[in-house]
């Protein structure tokens, strides 16, 4: 979303030191990765935060807000109308609303729907802010953060990861004691790691935090504005044209809202308020870049929106409590610390510097002979194909072929020159290497069956494994994971100059985890 100088500086120059998740098609578009602008936020796209679970998509609003009856719901069809004042100062009218209130409620999330091959998939993530004077909840993503007058409390309720290896942050108040009015943001955003995973989502930040406690919320909106019903400007030394016009009277779950459209270059926003509580109840993101609808792997962007169900300025009846927020729920093992830290890398994988036992076959064509050391080269890349029974399968196999062997074409000659790559794949994907002119002395194709040895290889359907001269794994990865390629390069290099990668790799990882255990020791809170 647009957000001021402040706040974007507060939430963009964090970076995120944790480990990232299989690669899910929709918590990729969904979680995301922090990157270092809020600008970018909203159109960077890459992997990974957790994801609730599937959903059907609905509107805004809550029952408190619901007509009592059809007559009701007439009444306020003919009462209501578009403001008089121009949208930018009617934009502005509603964010002093949140400036100015000391309460405030929602159970948010952003909702997210792609497509691909006729297949719509989705999902949602939690975007809750719960606020009364000095005390906050935030469930943001996977980010947890509650505050009170008396203390500071967040985590990373990421089940992937045991909820980030069980670290829980304690620290101070946001607030400045009892008295305090509000939390301040630059407290509450104290941490970089959490803050990171607050903001690493597709939809971005929680824009409820700079509605209510940003002093110039969406300030780089409203650069300059006009005194016509439909305001727009340039700022000076910008080429991005931005407007801010009315985009009629509509329904969302009863609830009869102003739809105010802010445009910023080729980003649109619109947001649906309640006129009669001055309350957002929805904001619908930009899906699309540079004028182009996004597009992952395949999967194209349909809508994507952040919907702030049970919206509310009223206070509580009581104060709230932190164990009764929604999403809520601590680690199981929590390790109490002053600041969160990055988690080690996982283990390495289990084969790595193991043999493989031994094997002998031929090719397709009947004059290859394939062992478990390869064929002749001092390294063989092997990739195991998917089954055909697997849906699209072959075109998987054919992908994952072509991502190594542009790999493997673009690498440097000493590379080159000590690699072959060898498939095991099925008949039919072994005759589209054929077709494809892979099979023509550059891959050399064996056929997937259960009786041939290839299974002492011990490497799943869809992976690839590097094995040097003595039938040592020395890199176990997947082909269109962009990090694992670019490890291939490195580890194949050192390979080939004769270091021993498997102990190195080891003995590196040994290192990381002694130094996050040193760390977390430090900073631990008894």
């Amino acid at each position: 979303m647009l957000y001021g100088s402040r706040y974007q500086t507060l939430f963009g120059a964090v970076h995120c030191g944790t480990r990232t998740r299989p690669p899910v098609i929709a918590t990729q578009i969904l979680a995301g990765k922090p990157s270092k602008s809020m600008k970018s936020l909203v159109r960077s796209l890459p992997k990974l935060v957790a994801i609730a679970a599937w959903v059907t998509l609905s509107g805004c609003g809550g029952r408190e807000h619901a007509p009592s009856s059809a007559a009701d719901s007439a009444t306020e069809e003919r009462t209501l109308s578009l403001p008089e004042i121009p949208a930018a100062d009617y934009l502005k009218r509603v964010l002093t609303r949140y400036q100015n209130t000391r309460s405030y409620r929602d159970r948010g999330e952003v909702r997210l729907r792609v497509e691909k091959d006729g297949q719509l998939i989705r999902r949602t993530a939690p975007m809750h802010v719960v606020m009364d004077g000095p005390t906050i909840w935030i469930a943001a993503y996977d980010a947890r953060l509650w505050s009170d007058p008396e203390r500071m409390v967040g985590w990373i309720a990421d089940e992937q990861t045991d909820f980030h290896d069980g670290q829980v942050l304690l620290a101070g108040p946001s607030a400045d004691g009892q008295s305090a009015n509000r939390p301040e943001l630059e407290k509450l955003l104290r941490d970089p790691i959490l803050t990171a995973r607050m903001v690493s989502g597709l939809g971005g930040p929680p824009p409820q935090l700079e509605w209510l406690l940003d002093p110039n919320p969406m300030g780089k909106l409203f650069g300059r504005s006009t005194g016509s019903k439909e305001s727009a400007g340039q700022e000076a030394g910008e080429s991005e044209q931005r407007s801010i016009r009315y985009d009629g009277m509509a329904r969302r779950e009863n609830v009869q809202c102003v739809v105010v459209e802010t445009v910023a270059g080729n980003d649109v926003y619109r947001f649906w308020i309640d006129p009669q509580r001055s309350l957002i109840h929805c904001v619908e993101l930009p899906v699309a870049m540079a004028g182009k609808r996004i597009e992952l792997e395949g999967w194209q962007v349909h809508s994507l929106e952040l919907v702030l169900t049970g919206a509310s300025f009223r206070p509580p009846e009581s104060p709230y409590r932190m164990e009764e927020m929604p999403e809520s729920d601590l680690p199981r093992r929590p390790r109490y610390l002053r600041s969160l830290v990055p988690l080690p890398p996982p283990p390495p994988d289990r084969r790595l510097g193991r043999r493989v036992a031994a094997f002998q076959v031929v090719d397709r064509t009947g004059r290859v002979t394939v062992t478990e050391r390869g064929v002749g080269r001092p390294l063989t890349l092997w990739y195991a194909g998917l089954a055909q029974s697997v849906d699209a399968g072959d075109v998987k196999n054919m992908r994952a072929a072509e991502v190594l062997s542009v790999w493997l074409r673009q690498s440097p000659e000493s590379i080159r020159d000590n690699i072959i790559p060898v498939a095991v794949v099925n008949d039919s994907t072994g005759r589209m290497f054929t077709d494809a002119g892979l099979a023509n002395g550059f891959w050399v194709v064996l056929a997937q069956r259960s009786d041939n040895g290839t299974r002492n290889l011990d490497l799943e359907p869809g992976r690839a494994m590097l094995v040097d001269s003595r039938g040592t794994v020395v890199w176990v990865g997947d082909p269109f994971s962009p990090a694992d390629i670019v490890s291939l390069s490195a580890i194949t290099r050192d390979a080939i100059t004769g270091v021993d990668v498997a102990r190195q790799i080891h003995q590196q990882w040994e290192a990381d985890r002694d130094a996050y255990q040193k760390t977390l020791d430090e900073l631990r809170i008894p």
